[in-house]
């Protein structure tokens, strides 16, 4: 057990042992207020329903502005505080997983001005990525679904086929 214990140890980085797990999660929770200050949580909600308008209106059917509003004080009504709770849970996620210095090294960045305005063009960056994200999972699924499907049920799966 000892041999073990110290090969863990020599593979840490030196300052991880310097540091505590207190310490990344106090700079970590000072990060994630500021991404809270500059986040801008309705604007990423109004991504999340947006391919769902598209597909209603894909499908031929007009949605009035009352029905869109519905459905927009829905998601934020879904959406606002569990995700606000998720980012904050992120503090102690951080800590686990980076050092204090890229830590602080995030929480300096998004302080200044260029990372006020990276947090608040973040929405924006996820509505432009969605699409081509949920057109990429639905052109895979048919033939990814059999070779899960066969892996679960220990049959081997059949062979992948090549995308056009």
């Amino acid at each position: 057990m000892k041999p073990f214990a110290l090969a863990l140890l020599l593979a840490l980085p030196l300052p991880a042992l310097a540091e505590t797990r207190d310490e990344r999660v106090a700079a970590a929770a000072e990060y994630v207020d500021l991404a809270l200050d500059g986040f801008d949580m309705t604007a990423m909600i109004e991504t999340m329903y947006q391919p769902i308008l598209q597909q209603v209106a894909a499908g031929g059917q007009d949605l009035t502005d009352a029905q869109v509003a519905q459905i927009r004080q829905l998601y934020l009504d879904t959406f606002t505080d569990p995700l606000t709770t998720l980012m904050r849970d992120q503090a102690g996620i951080m800590a686990d997983m980076m050092t204090l210095a890229e830590i602080t090294a995030l929480r300096d960045f998004y302080a200044t001005p260029e990372g006020k305005s990276v947090m608040a063009k973040l929405p924006q960056l996820t509505a432009a990525q969605q699409p081509g994200i949920i057109a990429l999972i639905n052109a895979n699924m048919a033939a990814l679904m059999p070779q899960v499907l066969g892996i679960i049920n220990g049959e081997a799966p059949p062979a992948p086929t090549a995308q056009p």
